[in-house]
């Protein structure tokens, strides 16, 4: 985004330091362009034009906190603000699981992840994250107050989604 758009300033928020320090280190040419902090999902957000999660929003733990996180999100925009979010979504269960769980494992062996460590990293995600299918995302952002959830892009399980708050 700091390539892109050469005349926005971002805050990068995350609760790992390390990953911080990672994002601190990868966007060091534009050092005078953002800022990192160390928060949580629930910590109150500054007001905004955009907000964007990449691989984040699969750690909130149940729709109803999702929905909250969405609210705050859209009382932090400006009017025509945005939210996007990139994240994994997967079906509880079904045809449709099994064919993006599948498509991941070709990923995976595609980048020397054999079946049975990609197996293994299924079962410790689980343990960890709260996969949603996007129709629910989608619901969930609608119910949080955006007027017109979008797909901008999906591949497998991976999808770009997210809303402009109106005004």
């Amino acid at each position: 985004m700091l390539e892109a758009l050469p005349e926005v300033r971002v805050e990068l928020v995350d609760i790992d330091p390390n990953m911080l320090d990672v994002a601190a280190t990868r966007c060091a040419a534009h050092a005078d362009r953002f800022r990192v902090r160390r928060a949580r999902f629930q910590d109150e957000l500054p007001r905004c034009y955009a907000v964007v999660a990449s691989l984040a929003l699969h750690h909130v733990a149940t729709h109803a906190e999702k929905r909250e996180l969405y609210r705050a999100i859209r009382d932090a925009l400006e009017p025509g603000g945005l939210v996007v979010v990139a994240d994994a979504l997967v079906y509880p269960d079904g045809p449709e699981r099994r064919r993006m769980i599948d498509d991941l494992f070709v990923h995976m062996a595609e980048n020397g992840i054999a079946a049975a460590e990609a197996e293994g990293h299924l079962g410790q995600w689980a343990e960890e994250d709260f996969y949603v299918p996007l129709p629910d995302e989608l619901r969930l952002i609608a119910d949080a107050g955006f007027p017109r959830p979008e797909i901008f892009w999906r591949d497998g399980l991976i999808a770009v989604y997210g809303a402009f708050k109106g005004g």
